[in-house]
């Protein structure tokens, strides 16, 4: 499409599925992976006529004068997107959404029901996933040569945000797309009982927050989980959304009987592990003589929002592995001896808790090594090898997985 027209045309909207999460997991690489996607995208629709009206950030909006050329573009763009190698260990999904309707041009801008239908439809799918209203799909009867590759699975009839008659949806099914997703984001309430979602405040947000801090220190959650759910619910909009994030915990976070929080940890001419699920003190102590000692902080229960582990090396090594996400404040005294970081700093939420580490050396080494959260579980050694290839080093699958 060269020109914008009034009538009936077929919309199209895509948007990357969590891209937020994506910019924070890559950095400063994101910019060059959000450029490379929407590269692939806008190919795939100009090659099959379609005219892009609009994009910006992770979304475009596309307007095609047939229904089969929009169901092709979008099958054409996420075989590209899927086909792509992403860094390191990004997973990056286009949730895509198409509907035909009339529309009025209206100071070369589309009007009418049917764009905010396509959004609609759009924003009810997941990363991977083609969504096609039933208005689309009856008008592609004609084109079944075109399509012959191309199914349909019927979705149902859905409700979607702001529109007050459901609408019947249907999935793309094509070689090389995904076929099983989550169920869609919509509302299965009738019109009757259909009522507006009530809007959360930075109060309610800090509420739950405190609430999973309080549920951590309970030690219901570990440190990673604790951060990305604090992630979550400053990022929630709506009571439901926060009433979500701790739906799995009970409403109280008392606890009869905790772990006992390991204070002091010693290596002397010995190797010492602290890993699993323990619980850090609010004050912890290390001393490491001829020896090495590895603190694995990634699994561990809060007591207290700030935690200072205080350690001394004579002649040893101390390795210290927190979750990215995690605020930590690393810092000490080493004289004739190492001392580094490892991984991404990657900005904690707010309330995120406080990890203070004070390494005091002789002779000694001390590393920080800040662990992604995919990596939990896996082997010491795995983790530093990879991590010191560079924070978007990609760490090699486990034992078994290469054979799937």
């Amino acid at each position: 499409m060269s020109e914008p027209t009034s009538g009936t045309l077929t919309f199209l909207f895509s948007d990357v599925e969590g891209s937020t999460g994506l910019l924070r997991q890559l950095g400063d690489g994101y910019p060059a992976v959000q450029a490379r996607q929407q590269r692939l995208q806008r190919d795939a629709f100009v090659n099959h006529a379609g005219r892009v009206v609009d994009s910006h950030g992770d979304s475009f909006f596309v307007a095609f004068t047939r229904p089969g050329d929009a169901v092709l573009a979008a099958v054409s763009a996420q075989q590209a997107l899927g086909a792509e190698r992403w860094p390191g260990t990004a997973e990056l999904g286009v949730r895509m959404g198409i509907h035909t309707g009339p529309v009025e041009l209206a100071a070369d801008r589309y009007v009418g029901l049917a764009v905010h239908r396509a959004e609609r439809i759009c924003a009810a799918g997941h990363g991977g996933q083609v969504l096609v209203s039933h208005t689309s799909v009856a008008l592609l009867e004609d084109e079944e040569h075109a399509l012959s590759e191309i199914e349909f699975r019927d979705l149902g009839e859905q409700e979607l945000k702001d529109l007050h008659r459901p609408v019947r949806l249907y999935q793309v099914v094509a070689p090389r797309l995904g076929v099983e997703f989550p169920p869609l984001r919509t509302s299965s309430k009738t019109a009757l009982d259909r009522v507006p979602a009530i809007r959360a405040s930075d109060a309610d947000r800090e509420r739950t927050v405190l609430e999973l801090r309080e549920h951590s220190a309970a030690g219901r959650l570990t440190l990673e989980e604790f951060s990305e759910r604090a992630e979550r619910a400053y990022a929630a909009r709506t009571f439901e959304e926060l009433e979500a994030i701790g739906s799995d915990l009970p409403r109280s976070a008392t606890v009869e009987q905790r772990r006992r929080p390991k204070r002091v940890t010693v290596a002397v001419l010995s190797n010492t592990v602290r890993t699993g699920r323990w619980r850090l003190p609010r004050f912890g102590f290390a001393f490491v003589f001829l020896g090495d000692a590895d603190l694995d902080l990634r699994q561990a229960e809060l007591e207290h929002r700030v935690t200072t582990i205080t350690a001394i090396v004579l002649l040893g090594n101390v390795d210290v592995y927190v979750p990215e996400g995690i605020e930590v404040d690393f810092g000490g005294l080493g004289i004739f001896g190492h001392r580094g970081e490892f991984g991404r700093d990657v900005p904690g939420v707010p309330g995120t808790p406080l990890v203070r580490v004070r390494i005091f050396s002789l002779l000694g080494t001390a590393d920080l090594w800040r662990v992604p959260a995919a990596w939990v579980g896996r082997p010491f050694r795995e983790v530093v090898k990879a991590l010191r290839r560079g924070p978007q080093a990609e760490l090699p699958p486990a034992a078994g997985e290469g054979d799937r």
